[in-house]
């Protein structure tokens, strides 16, 4: 464990001190979800941070949270059949993510920092994901309904590497690299029972 990086386990809230970090300029953290564990942040300075503590390459694009089927619709453009499988998928708590076109109005919630470059492709799309997890949907929620704030991630673990759902998994540079870490083991764990570090 790194002295330097604050650990938190997860208590069934959310962390006030993982709010205050996403809410800074820079900010980026380790939070638990269905299947691993993810880095999240909010800006270019946040997702650049993500890309070099995963060293992953810059034309990976990170992922968009959405904590709401009422989110995911101001932010991409969908039609009756997407906005079905996605409701069909909320419904049933099931994660889902699919690669979309943005809103007009989507796109201009995106911070005007260079952020586009990280989370869209060549085609201006990119991938909505819903029902992530309960702990990392809590603070997308509370960020989303302060005041329209974006939550953009990647999977917390080397890039080429697995997800192995624990949060010492996550690697020494990504433990290091962060500001906070929400640890809930347990609660990963518990979603995916039959499941094993290695499978």
């Amino acid at each position: 464990m790194n002295k330097s990086t604050t650990y938190r386990e997860w208590t069934g809230n959310n962390d006030p001190d993982a709010l205050e970090v996403l809410r800074k300029p820079g900010g980026i953290i380790v939070s638990p979800t269905k299947v691993g564990y993810i880095i999240m942040t909010t800006d270019a300075r946040g997702l650049e941070r993500k890309f070099d503590v995963k060293e992953r390459p810059r034309n990976k694009p990170g992922v968009v949270l959405c904590s709401s089927i009422s989110q995911l619709s101001d932010l991409a453009k969908l039609n009756n059949e997407i906005l079905d499988f996605y409701q069909k998928h909320w419904d049933e708590d099931i994660l889902l993510g699919c690669i979309l076109p943005w809103s007009k109005y989507g796109k201009s919630l995106i911070p005007d920092d260079g952020s586009k470059n990280y989370i869209m492709d060549r085609r201006e799309t990119s991938c909505f994901v819903i029902r992530f997890g309960t702990p990392s949907e809590k603070l997308t929620q509370t960020l989303w309904c302060e005041n329209k704030r974006l939550c953009f991630a990647s999977s917390a673990n080397p890039s080429g590497e697995g997800n192995r759902g624990v949060v010492s998994g996550i690697g020494s540079k990504i433990e290091a690299g962060v500001d906070l870490i929400i640890a809930a083991d347990k609660y990963v764990a518990s979603i995916q029972p039959s499941k094993s570090e290695e499978t």
